[in-house]
């Protein structure tokens, strides 16, 4: 049996009958698989609307700037204006805005900017205003009289408020820029009518003049100017000088205008000896006027020097202020508070110059309580200019 077995064909042990062939073969599997293939690709193209065939599809976003004019744009107190209202589309081409659905067919989608797109080129006739306004320099942008005539003072000025003829007080708290944590006090503490002038030697003082501003606050930057007793009375290295040449003080004084930018105008750091020294004081003047810009300063005395110098030199400049904290005492402070007021109730603006003291500060808040109740209005620095400057 065994050797019966063995002498058998293979065929004959796989129980498979012979001359039958296999169920399928190959080309039968791969002309299934062609066929099948076919028919979802005819099935996929019955359901789907495509007209662009599978082939790729690029979406552009483009953004349609508006080119303005700066001289055409109206002036406004801050210097902003609304932006013009953009068209929804152009030329028959879909636009889609955010939320809206796509388009069925069409191989591009052009989103015209809104919402924060918007807000932005809403402040660009603001930075327009402010470049037109600033020239390059080596100490930085300085202001200047734009082409179309706009000054800084002119721009960046707060309203006024209160009727011409209403008791009003301007207040300047001078100083500010030094100590930061002690400006930004201020800037939170006190009304955005007080207006704020800056020391130059501020490590950050561009950026505590922007925050005053957004509070509201119109701002002066101070030029350190030479005081009785210099040096001993020492106000910095970049002190104008009554023994140093126009040109000499004219570079310092252009050091100080670019610390910052947005101010209406200039105040003394010191200078009472500068502001009596008729020679050396023309010339920064005469500079100021063709900048643009006003000039505060609290009065040395009663004689207020200072007013008819600037009237010949065509610069715009508030009346003589009345310094406040002569005496560091806080019945004193006080007291000089209502002079103020009272000085307020003769028909015209009254000024009061103070130092960013704690002392100061703290009399301030008290004073500032009731002023509204007691008939008179809090105004900025700007609403007691004499000269209007050249035109």
């Amino acid at each position: 049996m065994i050797g019966h077995d063995l002498e058998k064909p293979m065929t004959a042990r796989s129980g498979r009958k012979p001359g039958r062939p296999p169920r399928y073969d190959a080309s039968m599997i791969a002309a299934f698989a062609v066929g099948a293939s076919l028919a979802l690709i005819g099935f996929w193209a019955l359901l789907v609307k495509d007209p662009l065939g599978g082939e790729p599809v690029a979406t552009a976003v483009i953004q349609r700037h508006v080119v303005r004019s700066v001289a055409a744009t109206p002036a406004t107190t801050a210097g902003y204006a609304a932006a013009p209202a953009v068209a929804s589309s152009r030329n028959g081409i879909p636009v889609v805005r955010p939320g809206e659905p796509l388009p069925k067919s069409g191989p591009v989608i052009i989103r015209l900017p809104g919402g924060e797109d918007a807000a932005e080129d809403a402040s660009a006739p603001a930075k327009e205003a402010q470049t037109a306004m600033l020239e390059d320099s080596a100490y930085g942008p300085l202001p200047r009289v734009a082409p179309d005539g706009r000054r800084p003072l002119d721009v960046y000025a707060r309203p006024s408020p209160g009727a011409a003829g209403a008791p009003r007080v301007a207040l300047i708290v001078a100083g500010l820029g030094v100590g930061r944590d002690a400006t930004l006090s201020a800037i939170r503490s006190l009304p955005g009518a007080v207006t704020f002038a800056f020391s130059p030697y501020g490590q950050d003082v561009a950026d505590l003049v922007a925050k005053a501003r957004g509070a509201g606050h119109e701002v002066l930057i101070q030029a350190p100017m030479e005081p009785f007793g210099y040096p001993s009375n020492d106000t910095g290295p970049q002190t104008l000088l009554t023994a140093l040449p126009a040109s000499a003080n004219l570079e310092r004084l252009r050091w100080a205008l670019g610390r910052a930018k947005g101010y209406v105008g200039v105040a003394p750091l010191g200078g009472g000896k500068f502001l009596e020294a008729e020679a050396s004081l023309s010339p920064v003047f005469i500079e100021l006027a063709r900048r643009g810009l006003m000039f505060a300063a609290a009065s040395a005395g009663d004689n207020g020097h200072f007013s008819e110098l600037a009237e010949r030199a065509g610069l715009t400049h508030a009346k003589p202020a009345t310094a406040i904290d002569v005496v560091a005492d806080p019945a004193a402070i006080d007291d000089a508070l209502a002079d103020l007021e009272r000085a307020a109730k003769q028909g015209q603006v009254a000024v009061g110059w103070i130092n960013a003291s704690p002392l100061g500060l703290t009399r301030i808040d008290v004073w500032l309580a009731g002023l509204a109740d007691r008939g008179v209005t809090l105004a900025p620095a700007s609403a007691a200019v004499g000269s209007q400057g050249p035109s």
